[in-house]
């Protein structure tokens, strides 16, 4: 009797396993495919400004290297998320993008602020974006929470907007020395990592 329920259990969390999957391949990504014309924007804290690095070797310069188009990095060390929200249109919105990369949060959960109010304002971020019909990149992150769920709060986040979404694009990178410069922020070469999973999750939708 055991066995059947164990087995019941698992049947279960496969078949939620494999329709996320399946509605995570097929949603409908907003404002795709994104405006002709319009710039790349990262929206960003300091992991987009390149804390750690420099401006060659930010995140942003070597994505646009990547992508084959220049990226304006609008990253601003110590920004958390209501900081970004404040400044969105001076930033971003009024250079009329196509596309906004979203990395936000790390602040946020390093300053332990509460995170129902933190993902209020990204929602408002993401959807105030997408009404001036740009599409969205949300980048998640796990690496900094000493919590569990945060990740989950991203990706639900992204199925509910409509965003390409990156699961976490510091995974593994800051508990390789070689690839920190600190704690909390990559050296060149993780940027250059952070890059290239950005870069993946971005190139079907450049076409």
């Amino acid at each position: 009797m055991r066995i059947k329920v164990v087995a019941a259990v698992l049947f279960v969390a496969l078949a939620w396993i494999g329709y996320y999957s399946y509605t995570d391949s097929h949603r409908k990504i907003v404002n795709y495919p994104p405006p002709a014309t319009g710039p790349i924007v990262a929206l960003g804290d300091s992991l987009t400004f390149g804390t750690g690095a420099d401006s060659a070797t930010c995140y942003p310069t070597v994505l646009g290297k990547m992508i084959g188009r220049p990226i304006v990095n609008k990253g601003v060390p110590g920004d958390k998320i209501a900081d970004a929200a404040a400044r969105l249109d001076r930033d971003v919105l009024k250079l009329k993008p196509s596309i906004v990369i979203v990395f936000l949060g790390g602040n946020d959960v390093l300053q332990q602020l509460p995170l129902d109010r933190s993902f209020q304002d990204l929602e408002r971020i993401v959807r105030r974006i997408q009404e001036k019909g740009a599409m969205v990149v949300l980048v998640g992150i796990r690496a900094l929470s000493p919590i569990g769920g945060l990740g989950a709060r991203y990706h639900a986040l992204a199925r509910e907007t409509g965003c390409v979404y990156i699961d976490d694009a510091l995974d593994d990178i800051l508990t390789d020395v070689a690839l920190r410069h600190d704690q909390i922020h990559p050296n060149a070469k993780g940027y250059h990592i952070v890059a290239e999973r950005i870069a993946a999750a971005m190139k079907p939708y450049l076409k």
